[in-house]
């Protein structure tokens, strides 16, 4: 089962492949791959996004199904696909009472502007974790991301192969060195779509931003992230700020938006989610952040990474 193309991204927990951790002592390894060389020297961004959306529908068949979130992301997966030629059938969750109609909103009219066909999925998420469903499936699942969690108690019911977006997250290492920079794959949180495809048997992309190495390398060489990893702005601590102004310059087309999120809506509900969530998966005594040194990814990429 691919989940990345030919699986350049990969997880150990100890020495198991896209392993469930099993003891809180376990290390967690990421490894990316590498770039070929002369792909990477004569394409560009906007070419690896539609050569992924074709390699997916080649890894998972023409009946895959988007979800859209209403976000950037996933814009830009959907037009990488339709600029393939292909319309893919999408969902989004639409939470009872209206917590994220923005973003249902956002989706929508992103579906009718794409002419991509879009379902509701009706999702009570307050009942999901006040029942216990949501900690019993993260705790099998060694998930704490509630938003997670409901897409893939969506796309269990849905039955298919499925693209839930992901992006690519750096985020700053204070406790260490402030100017440590990391490729973040979250062992709880990332990971934890691998685990569940395993588990279903239901091939499931997380990961569309890094599918090809080549479109993970393009992105964390632009020259805005280079500029944040080799500037320490106090006041930046992930990409999570910056990531939608560069999108929007590698991918002019895509709409100009102010992204809010249903979990906005609630708050305090989210937080206390999360809390009950990461009580029930086990901790990993290791500190360190999940995934891999800005320049030791970019190493590994170009095939230049020698391991301690």
């Amino acid at each position: 089962m691919n989940f990345t193309h030919n699986n350049h991204l990969q997880y150990y927990v100890s020495d198991r492949l896209y392993g469930t951790r099993q003891t809180a002592i376990e290390k967690f390894k990421v490894s990316v791959g590498s770039i070929d060389n002369d792909r990477y020297s004569s394409s560009n961004y906007n070419n690896e996004l539609i050569r992924s959306a074709e390699l997916i529908s080649k890894d998972l068949g023409n009946d895959v199904v988007l979800f859209l979130s209403g976000g950037t992301d996933s814009e830009i997966v959907a037009r990488s696909f339709v600029k393939l030629g292909l319309k893919p059938k999408c969902y989004t969750i639409k939470f009872k009472d209206d917590y994220n109609l923005s973003d249902v909103k956002e989706a929508t009219e992103l579906a009718n502007d794409l002419n991509l066909q879009l379902e509701y999925i009706d999702f009570d998420v307050k009942d999901f974790l006040l029942s216990g469903e949501a900690i019993e499936f993260g705790k099998e699942l060694q998930c704490s991301q509630l938003t997670y969690l409901m897409v893939y108690h969506s796309i269990r019911k849905i039955g298919a192969p499925s693209v839930m977006g992901g992006e690519v997250l750096l985020r700053r290492n204070v406790n260490t060195n402030p100017m440590s920079w990391y490729y973040c794959f979250r062992e709880d949180e990332d990971a934890s779509a691998m685990r569940f495809s395993l588990k279903y048997n239901l091939p499931l992309v997380n990961e569309f931003f890094s599918y090809t190495p080549e479109l993970l390398l393009y992105y964390l060489e632009h020259s805005d992230i280079l500029n944040l990893i080799q500037t320490q702005y106090n006041y930046k601590l992930t990409s999570v700020s910056s990531k939608n102004a560069i999108l929007k310059k590698l991918c002019p087309d895509i709409r100009v938006r102010t992204k809010t999120h249903g979990f906005e809506q609630l708050t305090g509900f989210n937080y206390e989610a999360s809390r009950e969530l990461f009580r029930n998966i086990i901790p990993r005594l290791e500190p360190s952040l999940d995934g891999v040194n800005y320049n030791e990814v970019i190493d590994m990429l170009k095939g230049k990474y020698v391991s301690n």
